[in-house]
């Protein structure tokens, strides 16, 4: 239950609820644990490890994300409008991930006050997630893009494929090299 600690304070309730609910998966490198076209109504939280999210466009792969240690991801169309999602996910590195239906947290938040807390938490972490992600991509340069990933997450570009990072960042890999000399 530590993936929680940079989320909410966890209660007995939240505790209770997350012993009883709560699956752990270990991937390998390079697993899937998402297609593209799932209706995977999960929230996947990170407790060891490095998943990418991406999508394939014309047999290239386009990395959507990064999600590492204490990180967490779902589909939000999938979630609330019960549409397939767009994007896979995939293990970069021998991954644990916590795992909890959406459908549960949202029956148990209808009779706990904790668990509706919970329930907000996580979805403002994936709300302010997408507006970040929005803004680089609207108002930055790819230049920009890499030196605010060198300064906030630093390890991502030591983990990850550069070719998964200049996906990341809108830009070849021969760019990101250029830019990283």
């Amino acid at each position: 239950m530590n993936f929680l600690s940079g989320i909410i304070k966890t209660d007995d309730d939240i505790k209770d609820f997350l012993l009883q609910h709560v699956n752990v998966l270990e991937l390998s490198k390079g697993e899937r644990l998402r297609g593209e076209q799932a209706l995977d109504r999960n929230i996947y939280f990170v407790e060891s490890g490095l998943l990418r999210t991406f999508y394939n466009e014309d047999g290239k792969d386009m990395t959507l994300g990064f999600i590492k240690e204490n990180g967490l991801v779902a589909s939000k169309e999938t979630l609330f409008l019960e549409k397939p999602s767009h994007n896979s996910i995939e293990a970069l590195e021998a991954s644990v991930v916590n795992t909890l239906s959406f459908n549960s947290i949202q029956k148990f938040a209808e009779t706990s006050i904790s668990v509706s807390k919970l329930m907000i938490s996580v979805m403002g972490t994936l709300m302010i997630n997408l507006e970040r992600r929005i803004y680089a991509l609207q108002y930055m340069t790819a230049k920009e893009r890499y030196y605010q990933m060198m300064e906030e997450e630093p390890d991502i570009l030591l983990r990850a494929p550069l070719g998964s990072v200049a996906s990341y960042l809108g830009m070849s890999q021969e760019t990101l090299s250029r830019i990283r000399r």
